[in-house]
């Protein structure tokens, strides 16, 4: 049991959580700088810059954590929520070190609770399996109930 963990662990995954943190902070570094080159050279209004950036932030964390559930599918809600946090964690520290003062705010809370929340999001979506479909050259249904007899149309046995 503990050397199945232990290859499962050693193997890749917290790599791949990185790439998937580095995902998303991609994703949202371009939609932050699409924004301000936005907000810098439109009259866009300023009051959409808070808005925008919990935009940013939910389509970051879903990006990267799509990718770390559709890679680790057994644990995927774990994988994501792995990756939302420790997006967290590095977008407050680059924060902090931007600002050069630790503040938690209540935007701080609200911030870690959409990324959570987009987190396990992202992956209930990223695991849907989608039903094969049947494409069968019989008809859908539709049309067996409307036959054509001899007086004319019927649509179930009522004459159209």
């Amino acid at each position: 049991m503990e050397e199945n963990y232990n290859s499962i662990v050693s193997s890749g995954y917290f790599k791949g959580i990185l790439k998937a943190v580095l995902v998303s902070l991609a994703v949202t570094l371009i939609i932050l700088f699409l924004t301000a080159l936005l907000l810098c050279f439109t009259d866009f209004p300023e009051v959409y810059t808070f808005p925008s950036a919990i935009a940013a932030t939910v389509l970051g964390v879903f990006s990267g954590s799509s990718v770390a559930a559709k890679r680790n599918r057994p644990n995927s809600l774990l994988s994501a929520l792995l990756t939302a946090f420790l997006y967290v964690v590095i977008s407050f520290i680059i924060g902090s070190i931007l600002e050069r003062r630790v503040m938690f705010s209540l935007n701080t809370a609200l911030f870690t609770a959409i990324a959570l929340l987009t987190a396990a999001i992202a992956s209930i979506l990223a695991n849907r399996t989608k039903p094969a479909r049947n494409y069968n050259k019989s008809s859908s249904g539709v049309f067996d109930k409307i036959r054509k007899k001899s007086g004319g149309y019927r649509f179930n046995s009522r004459k159209l």
